[in-house]
C-alpha cells in the first residue's frame, strides 16, 4: 500500500511503521497509554499493560526506533509520557 498525504493509520504501531518507508514522514505526535493507567481493550499487549514500568519503557523506545527510522531528517516528534504513579509522590 502506498502512503497518502493526511491519512489516519490505525493498528498495532509497531505493525504499521514497519511497512513505512525509511524517512518518509514530516511530523509524529503522539501520547502512547500511560503505564498501569487505564485500558482500552482486553489486549494483553495493549501499551500500559506490562507487568514492569521496565518492560513499558522498553516498548516505548522499540517504537520511539522505529518512528525515527521513518521520520524525515527534517522531520519533527513529539511525544507525551507519563505514569499512573505521577499524581502520586509518597
Amino acid at each position: 500500500e502506498s502512503m497518502e498525504i493526511n491519512k489516519i493509520y490505525q493498528g498495532n504501531t509497531l505493525v504499521v511503521l514497519k511497512t513505512f518507508e525509511d524517512n518518509c514522514i514530516d511530523m509524529i505526535l503522539t501520547s502512547p497509554p500511560y503505564f498501569g493507567l487505564r485500558s482500552y481493550s482486553d489486549n494483553k499487549e495493549e501499551i500500559g499493560k506490562e507487568e514492569h514500568p521496565q518492560d513499558y519503557i522498553n516498548k516505548i523506545v522499540e517504537i520511539t526506533v522505529e518512528c525515527m527510522r521513518v521520520l524525515k531528517p527534517s522531520g519533527v516528534m513529539f511525544l507525551n509520557v507519563g505514569d499512573s504513579y505521577g499524581s502520586h509522590r509518597d
